[in-house]
């Protein structure tokens, strides 16, 4: 699957250009089962056509904009096994979206104002996107995977790519000049004075922990909100003197301990696996613990319609729902009850996924989870910020 980035994320959540026809379909695993997939969606596509014509489009019109779909629906080597274990499609007037999942997706057709995007959240805090920073007195090198590619990525300006680049220009004291055969250039003793003893050495370290401060701080200038979780690769001795003075929270706390200049990118990348997933398995437990250590309190809900209301003023700070969970009725007004429905009746809006949308466009975080995952046995519960 390719994983959804945030800004990627976002577009779907705020488009409300209808008609918009959201299409989730678990797909067969089995070789006996292979073709049943694309009669399912043929059937939902002609249920979507159906929807549209009841709108109003004319046949060609409602064809048209299915196009992109039957090309799916029609391609024998698609429907080929693979590791897909889901199939969504997103369709609006100017807007096609195909996603692969690697999860069974709940079956689904909606046709509304807005994308129905829940499942697309599902387990979505554990991406795997991530940077990995290595970090040695020979180099610095800034190693991104995403969407199962893994590349470097250029350092932000200013930011020395060695202690050897850092430490040119500046003036070593006379003690330990004869530690180096070079004609005087900083950067030239680092190598003399390195192994160095006494004041060599006590120089070598403050030399170390300025250029560590230094890349910290260049790289702390250089990041937005928005950065993708950072693993640091470097010798065990030295992760504190970059940690003490690099304060963003995407910097993760277990780091990789280990010289990384011998180590290939893709080395560092399989070394950063067991932190990355360890990371996302710690993330939906602390959630979960916070939403326990609230129970019985005005932070905590499971009241459709006050989450409704709350997640729409940007109260929600954690929502809590399971996969395939789903809820239909009419938003609620200022006074109004809710009345809900297990199934779609006309004019019905999806609320779970309303939820969703409100509370992830004001910031907040949506766990999409299994129904066993839940921190209380309730289709919808949600944190609030106050």
């Amino acid at each position: 699957m390719q994983t959804l980035t945030h800004d990627e994320l976002k577009a779907l959540t705020d488009w409300e250009q209808g008609p918009s026809i959201s299409i989730y379909l678990p797909r067969h695993q089995a070789v006996s089962e292979l073709g049943k997939d694309a009669i399912v969606l043929r059937n939902m596509l002609d249920e979507a056509e159906t929807r549209l014509q009841n709108q109003g489009f004319g046949t060609a019109e409602s064809r048209k904009f299915l196009e992109q779909a039957r090309n799916i629906q029609n391609d024998d080597s698609f429907w080929e096994l693979g590791s897909a274990q889901g199939l969504c499609l997103l369709l609006a007037p100017g807007a096609f979206h195909q996603f692969d999942l690697p999860y069974q997706c709940p079956q689904m057709l909606t046709v509304d104002d807005a994308f129905y995007i829940s499942p697309l959240f599902y387990k979505v805090y554990e991406d795997d996107r991530f940077d990995v920073l290595a970090i040695s007195p020979k180099a610095v090198r800034m190693i991104r995977h995403e969407n199962g590619s893994v590349s470097e990525i250029d350092l932000p300006e200013n930011m020395p790519a060695s202690l050897e680049e850092y430490s040119q220009g500046i003036e070593l004291e006379e003690s330990i000049q004869h530690h180096s055969a070079s004609s005087g250039r900083a950067g030239r003793e680092v190598a003399g004075i390195i192994h160095g003893h006494g004041v060599a050495k006590e120089q070598t370290e403050k030399l170390l922990g300025d250029y560590y401060e230094f890349l910290a701080r260049q790289l702390e200038n250089s990041q937005g909100s928005g950065s993708l979780p950072l693993i640091l690769a470097c010798a065990e001795k030295q992760q504190s003197l970059f940690r003490k003075h690099f304060h963003m929270n995407h910097l993760l706390q277990e780091g990789i301990a280990t010289s990384p200049d011998q180590l290939s990118a893709q080395e560092l990348i399989e070394l950063a696996r067991p932190v990355i997933k360890s990371h996302a398995e710690n993330s939906l437990h602390k959630a979960q613990e916070q939403f326990k250590n609230h129970l019985g309190t005005s932070r905590i809900s499971h009241q459709l319609e006050e989450i409704l209301q709350s997640a729409d003023q940007g109260r929600v700070e954690m929502l809590f729902v399971p996969i395939g969970s789903e809820r239909w009725g009419q938003l609620p007004q200022d006074g109004e009850l809710i009345e809900t429905h297990d199934s779609k009746s006309p004019g019905d809006t999806a609320l779970h996924n309303r939820a969703i949308r409100d509370t992830y466009r004001h910031g907040g975080t949506p766990y999409v989870i299994n129904a066993e995952d839940m921190p209380d046995d309730q289709p919808l519960l949600a944190y609030f910020r106050w």
